[in-house]
């Protein structure tokens, strides 16, 4: 006989490429099963309960199967389209259902209660229904009458009674006392929304009505390519404007929560309560609140980072991605997606637009937009009167040849003083924290690292302590070589706490704002520390790439990058696409609206290519220069990379199991069906974190099923292998860093 049988992804299983697991439904709960639905399943040889989501219902007869224990909840936690978007994932990112199941509830989701309040309401609806009652009792139905309902609180505040004269009133028949759910929203929004008319150059309206357009009809994916300060957000707001217009939900995507609050601001003077937020410093049950009213229609407009990309709308029209080409937007934990993939199988599934914005595109985007894949429009000229910056490259080779050892440059103080005698702003960007980024003996020459990693240790002068920024290590600054007790240690390169030093010394009455994640720890640090700058209660913003992306300050008249050679010779493949993003991208905070900025580029080789194509802000130049050498060297966007990384406590189990991986290559690979370029196996960058090893190995090759199915399989037969049981192997397509 025939039985109803559910799929069901559950909790805490090994990755297995074929299937979930299958269970009987219990003809008692035959009519509450169905696709979404959160269950309780008997799993192992212990028949642990444990949690699952029914991915799929049939018929058929299997005697072997157990039978599932409960159904959680009223409703299916997941429609249709997110079971299938995790299915998507599961096969792309090579990890089980439910991690991909897991992005897309919020932590805790189901077992963290409702906040609630207790409300009043009215049960009568005539004078002449009601019995006698006292003077306080009257004074809260006369309120109930206007109002119709309150909160206990709030009537007993206003009436100045107690509780017990509600309870009476309740056991009269006259009100009723139940608990109503209250959402736990961090933004506040009191104002009444303000949807003034937006002002379009031609240009903008060109864009405008292309991607308008493509809203309406079968949607797809677009790239708004547009110069600083041009107006990308004017255009895509007037396209949510028509979203919200036809009834459709919106997802925007921005990279990091330090453009949140700004972007939010925008969007809650515009829309009000219609606005949802989504990022990871919304505390469990904020985040559980924010889901549930997105999943009710509540807020057809979800504002967030990269997990905004899972919001539970019903109706979607349009996801927004802004700085597209951002690394945040790549997930480097289980399951490691790509938001960008993520949004564009949404935007297929509902015929939704998605479109992407940027300053400095990804070279695989531009790439995609000028081959037709995606549907391009520039804006290739700021909006207003606003001008590009003048830049000013300063060689600190020269600096040092004319006594000058200190961080800033003689022509970057200069214009400092000017834009503070002026009454304007300036930002100042350096891509390291702390204050000296690396120490050394003099006498025998040991680097000071981490006992734990791979990495030196970075001197943080606000606690006098020696830090390593990736397990967390610390110990305080005794001066002492560990290697020769030697008292002779050298401290070099500098970081924020450094370059604020410096400033306070050369610029005593300026005030001072550091941003990086030191001072940015604590919950809704970066909306405050933003708006006072904004307010100008601080001269010079000083910080990490935080400040250097997406924010407007319309005071601001002087950039300076510190250092700009941070970013450009590590041993990544895009490095220069990097650095290129990075100054461009801070550069463009200068003279916003009507203002003239400057900006000076602090190097200590002017010359280099990318550093002038950034400087004279060309990312035409050098998408073309940039795109020729990925095309000689086999790099994105001509080819795609798999990732593979092992991770253990022996260095030498890690390195054979990153062998076998590379033999089990060669061995399915033996007739050569799948054109692969194998880098390595060999140590990562940083070869040893929080005492494991770390080795690498890197396959150039197309991103097929063939090519998943083929990583599939080495990944099975790696897993028999019981001598590598206790090494952890991960992989990731097109990770951002390769190192």
């Amino acid at each position: 006989m025939n039985r109803l049988i559910a799929t069901v992804a559950v909790e805490k299983t090994f990755f297995n490429p074929e299937s979930d697991y299958d269970y009987y439904v219990p003809s008692h709960l035959e009519k509450k099963a169905c696709v979404g639905m959160r269950v309780k399943v008997p799993f192992g040889y212990g028949n642990v309960l444990r949690d699952g989501i029914i991915l799929k219902l049939y018929t058929a007869i299997n005697s072997s199967l157990k039978e599932i224990d409960s159904i959680e909840g009223d409703k299916p936690c997941l429609d249709e389209e997110m079971i299938s978007l995790a299915l998507w994932l599961k096969e792309r990112c090579f990890c089980t259902t439910y991690d991909c199941i897991k992005q897309m509830l919020p932590r805790g989701y189901g077992k963290i209660g409702d906040a609630s309040a207790k409300t009043v309401s009215l049960l009568v609806e005539k004078e002449e229904d009601l019995p006698k009652l006292t003077v306080k009792q009257r004074s809260v139905v006369d309120l109930l009458f206007d109002i119709g309902s309150a909160s206990l609180n709030e009537i007993c505040e206003f009436c100045s009674v107690g509780v017990s004269v509600l309870k009476n009133l309740e056991k009269y028949g006259v009100i009723t006392i139940f608990d109503k759910e209250i959402y736990r929203n961090p933004y506040q929004v009191n104002f009444t929304p303000d949807k003034y008319e937006i002002t379009l150059s031609d240009k903008q309206k060109k864009a405008y009505e292309t991607y308008a357009k493509m809203l309406v009809e079968n949607g797809g994916t677009g790239l708004l390519y547009g110069v600083t300060g041009s107006g990308k957000t004017q255009v895509y707001l007037k396209l949510i404007d028509k979203a919200v217009s036809m009834n459709k939900d919106v997802i925007v995507l921005v990279p990091e929560i330090s453009l949140t609050p700004q972007m939010l601001s925008i969007f809650h003077r515009r829309y009000g309560k219609d606005v949802a937020v989504i990022h990871s410093a919304l505390s469990l049950g904020e985040r559980n609140d924010e889901f549930k009213r997105i999943d009710r229609g509540e807020a057809k407009i979800v504002v967030g980072t990269r997990s905004a990309v899972f919001s539970p709308v019903h109706n979607l029209g349009l996801i927004i991605m802004d700085e597209e080409q951002e690394n945040t937007y790549k997930s480097e934990r289980t399951p490691r997606y790509n938001a960008k993939d993520v949004a564009n199988f949404r935007s297929r599934y509902n015929n939704a637009l998605f479109l992407m914005t940027s300053a400095t595109p990804s070279l695989e985007s531009y790439s995609n937009a000028l081959s037709g894949k995606y549907t391009l429009c520039e804006l290739d000229e700021r909006y207003g009167n606003s001008v590009l910056p003048e830049v000013i490259m300063v060689d600190m080779k020269d600096e040092m040849k004319n006594g000058n050892k200190t961080p800033i440059s003689s022509k970057l103080r200069m214009l400092i003083q000017e834009t503070l005698d002026n009454g304007k702003q300036a930002i100042l960007l350096i891509n390291r924290r702390g204050y000296n980024t690396f120490i050394a003996c003099n006498d025998c020459g040991h680097v000071i690292t981490c006992p734990n990693c791979s990495i030196s240790l970075t001197y943080h002068s606000y606690n006098n302590r020696l830090t390593c920024h990736y397990c967390g290590y610390t110990k305080m600054l005794d001066n002492v070589c560990p290697e020769c007790k030697s008292n002779n240690v050298r401290y070099s390169g500098y970081g924020t706490q450094r370059i604020e030093d410096e400033l306070n010394a050369l610029f005593p009455e300026a005030k001072i704002l550091r941003m990086d994640a030191d001072t940015t720890a604590k919950k809704f640090s970066h909306d405050k520390l933003f708006s006072s700058f904004s307010q100008g209660d601080y001269d010079i913003l000083v910080g990490t790439q935080m400040v250097a992306k997406g924010l407007d300050f319309p005071n601001v008249e002087l950039v300076g990058v510190v250092n700009a050679d941070n970013s450009l010779y590590d041993e990544n493949y895009n490095s220069a696409e990097r650095c290129f993003d990075l100054i461009t991208q801070v550069i463009g905070r200068s003279g916003r609206r009507d203002n003239h900025g400057k900006a000076v580029i602090q190097t200590v080789n002017p010359y280099n290519s990318t550093l002038e194509y950034a400087a004279n802000q060309d990312y035409k130049g050098f998408y073309k220069n940039e795109i020729a050498l990925r095309r000689a060297m086999i790099y994105p966007p001509y080819c795609d990379i798999y990732s593979a990384s092992f991770t253990g406590e022996n260095e030498n189990t890690v390195a054979m199991c990153a062998k076998a991986f590379f033999e089990l290559i060669k061995e399915k690979n033996v007739n050569g069906e799948f054109k692969l370029i194998v880098l390595g196996p060999s140590p990562a960058k940083i070869s040893k974190l929080n005492n494991h090893y770390r080795y690498r190995l890197s396959v150039k090759c197309k991103n097929s099923k063939n090519i998943r199915n083929l990583f599939n399989e080495i990944l099975k037969s790696l897993y028999k292998m019981k001598e590598f049981k206790d090494i952890s192997v991960a992989l990731d397509v097109n990770p951002y860093d390769l190192s």
